[in-house]
């Protein structure tokens, strides 16, 4: 990893930056296929993602981030789905984002975690007295967004009714000049902004490479290919126009927060982990067979080529025969295509195209799923 991409690592894991994951995890929980034998690696990130295994009640989940502030939430959404709440009490922590007594809601689903994460919570109870949703770098960059072009919860439902390609030109015209701005031109082009969308350099590059365009154009064409799904059920563009989740149903939720996963995660009998440190960390200490299941988020796209030969090696040395890796990429090359490694792996192709298409984001060319063939 270059210099500059270790540097904002090292920042990037001292920050609050994301407080919902940015990957459709109802896609991962389609695909991914866990069972009550499964073993799962997987990088927390905000940790909806994490929550929403206990559904299907894997036998154990090892959740592994850089950053503290991630890992810490993505523990918070565990408990919650575990049952340690009432439903209406878990939904308006962690659905809405704020609740009347933070501190006490939050010593009753820290008290089994460990006491790094009881003090971190008991510093930072008050992101929720207000709305946990409009904390973090990425909440505060999409809130000058809003406030700059006035869109709300009303001009969302403005273009549910309109057809995709009204709906990409209204988008154009209304949030089009601010994104355009020399302003806003300057903002995306500064480390701290990468901080916010939590691209490195490395990823950053591959954005550019794929699409030809600045990180401005890039979020303003990510923007309109969100308005191309079910808007009434996206929770990402939710929360990119309001800062929340659709106040109507639970279909615009994030699956663990539903109530029919609620049911299920609270009989889970899944031992969930959590461990701070990097993904190459915990990889170097397993033993071999240890998963049967790996979620690499996009961690891939932030490493060079050395560090994705490495990930390869370890995941063959330490999966289960037939493990599956799920992954996504904002470039259109792979890295099971790039490295000798790659051999040893089975693209599963119809199951990688369709959750491609499905993913509500559409904030990545691919979905890529592979299968452990071969040592």
């Amino acid at each position: 990893m270059r210099l500059r991409d270790r540097i904002f690592q090292a920042v990037f894991a001292r920050l609050f930056v994301y407080n919902i994951l940015f990957e459709d995890s109802e896609v991962d929980e389609r695909f991914f296929e866990l069972e009550s034998d499964s073993s799962v690696l997987c990088i927390s990130g905000a940790g909806c993602g994490v929550a929403g295994m206990l559904s299907r009640n894997p036998r154990t989940i090892d959740a592994v981030d850089i950053n503290p502030h991630h890992l810490a939430l993505a523990a918070l959404k565990v408990e919650g789905a575990r049952g340690r709440l009432p439903y209406r009490t878990f939904r308006a922590l962690l659905g809405e984002g704020r609740v009347d007594d933070p501190r006490g809601c939050l010593t009753q689903l820290t008290a089994e975690l460990p006491p790094w994460m009881q003090r971190h919570w008991r510093r930072h109870a008050g992101r929720f007295r207000h709305n946990l949703y409009e904390q973090g770098l990425t909440s505060r960059m999409v809130r000058l967004l809003r406030g700059q072009t006035g869109i709300d919860a009303d001009w969302l439902r403005s273009l549910i009714g309109q057809p995709i390609d009204a709906r990409r030109k209204t988008i154009d015209e209304t949030i089009g000049p601010a994104l355009r701005s020399p302003l806003a031109r300057a903002i995306t082009r500064s480390p701290l902004q990468l901080l916010a969308l939590g691209v490195n350099y490395q990823q950053c590059e591959r954005l550019q490479d794929e699409f030809g365009t600045s990180l401005a154009e890039f979020f303003l064409e990510h923007v309109k290919r969100l308005a191309e799904t079910d808007l009434a059920t996206n929770w990402f563009a939710w929360y990119f126009v309001t800062g929340g989740f659709a106040p109507e149903g639970s279909e615009g939720l994030p699956p663990y927060l539903r109530a029919d996963r609620f049911a299920r995660s609270r009989e889970a009998e899944t031992r969930v982990r959590f461990h701070r440190g990097s993904l190459f960390d915990r990889l170097a200490v397993a033993g071999p067979s240890t998963w049967s299941h790996y979620s690499l988020l996009d961690a891939p796209d932030w490493l060079d080529r050395d560090s994705e030969r490495r990930l390869l090696q370890e995941i063959r040395r330490t999966g289960r025969e037939g493990a599956i890796v799920l992954h996504r990429s904002v470039e259109d090359g792979c890295l099971f295509d790039r490295h000798h490694e790659g051999r040893h792996f089975e693209r599963l192709s119809p199951e990688s195209s369709l959750a491609s298409a499905l993913d509500r984001t559409r904030q990545y060319r691919h979905v890529w799923l592979h299968r452990l063939a071969s040592r």
